[in-house]
C-alpha cells in the first residue's frame, strides 16, 4: 500500500518531459511547444484536452487548439466536468492522431482528458482522465499503449524524471507480465481465473514498488532542482522517501511557494501519522457518515446493524489493486453475504464521474460510499493509500483484522462462519 497525494494529484501520473531548450523562444510569450500524439492503440475519434490543477497567467496556444470557457445554458454531465477543469488547451482526434502547439513560459505538470473519445469499431467509450506529464518548450511525441498508458518521448525532464525508470528493460518486463495476466484465458476455471486474479494483483503492486523507488531516485538525489521538484508534484504514490525529498528540497528552494506549502503539509502529515497508528487491530471501530452515489447517508454503526462482520473497505477507481480484487470480493460477498457478512466500500477518488463510472463497471452489490482522501471516513481510519481495509465484528465493533486480500479474506471469513457453503 502506497500514501496517496492530494486529490488533484491522485491521476495516473508518468511524469515530464523537457528539452534544452525548445526549438523556438519568445520572451514576451514564452518557448514554443508542440505534441503528436498517437492515440489509436484505444482510439480512433474524439477530443484530447489539456488542464492544470493550478492556472498560471502568460500560456498561450496557437491557431487550432481552443481556450475554453463557461459555458451559457443548461449543462450536460461531460459539459459540467469540462467547466470545472483549468483548461488549457484541446486538439480533435482523427484516425487516432492528435496535434497541437503553443507556448509555455515555465516547465509545469498537467493532465489530460479525452472527451467523446470512439473507437476504430465506433463504440463510444466515455470520459477518460489521463496521466500526467510536463508541459515545456520541446517537440514532444505522446504515444498511449493498449491500456490507455502514455510514454512520452522527447524532453529533457522526461528523461529524468519518468523514462529513466518506465523505459527501463527491468519496468518493461514487469509491465508486459502484468499485461500478460490481464487476459481471460479460455477454458480457465474459477480457481485458475482466481489465481491470475491474484497474480496480476502481485504484479501490479511491484510496478507501484517500481515507480515509486524509480521517482524517490529522481526527487532525493538529482543535481537539478526543478526535476526534483517536478518530480515529487507528478508523483501520485508517496514511498517512504517521499517526506525526505520534500526537506531536502526545501533547503535547495527555500523561497518556493510550492515548496513551502508542501513542507507544511508534511509536518501535519507526520503529525497525523502518529495518531492514525491507534488504529489496529483490537481497537474499536470508528463511525462516519458518507453518502452513496444515489445520495442516501450510510454509516459504519448503521452497516454493522443486524450483521456478524463487516468489511471496510477503502478503494478508488484508478487504484489497479482494488480493482483487481472487486470480482474476489463479489464471490465472497455472494457466498457469505446472507449469513451476515455485509461489505462498506469508501471510494477516495476526488471526482464524482470516475467513481460513478467504475461503480457501474463493476456493478458493485454492496454499500458503496465516497468520496475524496480528505473526507472524514479517511481521517478515522488514518487511510493514506490503497487499497485498505478492515474487518468489523459487529456486534462489538471491534477490529479483527486489517488489509485483507484474496485468500487471506476467504480464511478469515471461513474462521468466522465455520465452514463456507458447499455452492
Amino acid at each position: 500500500m502506497f500514501r496517496l497525494l492530494p486529490p488533484v494529484i491522485a491521476a495516473l501520473a508518468l511524469g515530464g518531459c523537457m528539452g534544452d531548450p525548445g526549438p523556438a523562444t519568445d520572451t514576451a510569450g514564452g518557448k514554443r511547444y508542440s505534441i503528436t500524439g498517437d492515440l489509436s492503440a484505444v482510439y480512433a475519434t474524439g477530443d484530447f484536452v489539456i488542464w492544470a490543477p493550478d492556472p498560471k497567467e502568460g500560456d498561450s496556444y496557437s491557431p487550432g487548439v481552443v481556450l475554453l470557457t463557461s459555458a451559457s445554458g443548461e449543462e450536460s454531465t461531460r459539459d459540467s466536468l469540462r467547466n470545472s477543469l483549468n483548461i488549457i488547451a484541446e486538439a480533435a482526434i482523427v484516425n487516432g492522431r492528435f496535434f497541437l502547439e503553443g507556448r509555455v513560459r515555465t516547465p509545469r505538470n498537467v493532465f489530460f482528458y479525452i472527451f467523446d473519445g470512439a473507437g476504430r469499431d465506433g463504440l463510444k467509450t466515455g470520459s477518460f482522465r489521463g496521466q500526467s506529464f510536463v508541459l515545456e518548450p520541446d517537440d514532444l511525441r505522446l504515444v498511449m499503449d493498449g491500456q490507455a498508458k502514455i510514454v512520452v518521448e522527447g524532453g529533457h525532464y522526461n528523461d529524468i524524471v519518468v523514462n529513466s525508470w518506465r523505459l527501463s528493460p527491468e519496468y518493461r518486463a514487469v509491465y508486459a507480465e502484468y499485461n500478460l495476466s490481464l487476459k481471460e484465458v479460455e477454458g480457465e476455471s474459477a480457481a485458475q481465473r482466481l489465481a491470475r486474479s491474484e497474480q496480476s494483483g502481485a504484479v501490479f503492486n511491484q510496478l507501484l514498488w517500481m515507480e515509486s523507488e524509480g521517482r524517490g531516485e529522481v526527487a532525493l538525489n538529482h543535481e537539478d532542482p526543478l526535476a526534483r521538484k517536478l518530480t515529487l508534484q507528478s508523483t501520485w504514490l508517496r514511498g517512504r522517501w517521499y517526506e525526505d525529498a520534500v526537506r531536502k528540497l526545501a533547503e535547495m528552494m527555500p523561497e518556493d511557494p510550492w515548496v513551502i506549502s508542501s513542507l507544511a503539509a508534511e509536518e501535519e502529515y507526520a503529525a497525523a501519522r502518529s495518531q492514525a497508528g491507534a488504529i489496529a487491530v483490537g481497537a474499536d471501530v470508528r463511525d462516519f457518515e458518507a453518502e452513496t452515489l444515489d445520495g442516501e447517508t450510510v454509516s459504519v454503526s448503521g452497516a454493522c446493524a443486524g450483521k456478524e462482520v463487516l468489511l471496510l473497505e477503502f478503494w478508488a477507481s484508478w487504484c489497479g489493486p482494488c480493482r483487481v480484487e472487486i470480482p474476489h470480493m463479489k464471490q465472497a460477498y455472494s457466498r457469505y453475504g446472507p449469513r451476515g457478512f455485509e461489505i462498506l466500500s469508501f471510494t477516495v477518488d476526488d471526482l464524482r464521474e470516475d467513481w460513478a463510472a467504475a461503480s457501474e463497471e463493476e456493478d458493485l452489490p454492496w454499500i458503496n460510499s465516497g468520496m475524496g482522501i480528505d473526507h472524514p471516513a479517511t481521517e478515522a481510519y488514518g487511510v493514506t493509500g490503497v487499497p485498505a481495509n478492515f474487518l468489523v465484528d459487529a456486534a462489538s465493533g471491534r477490529i479483527l483484522a486489517k488489509n485483507l486480500r484474496g485468500r487471506k479474506l476467504d480464511e478469515a471469513l471461513e474462521e468466522r462462519f465455520a465452514k463456507p457453503d458447499s455452492s
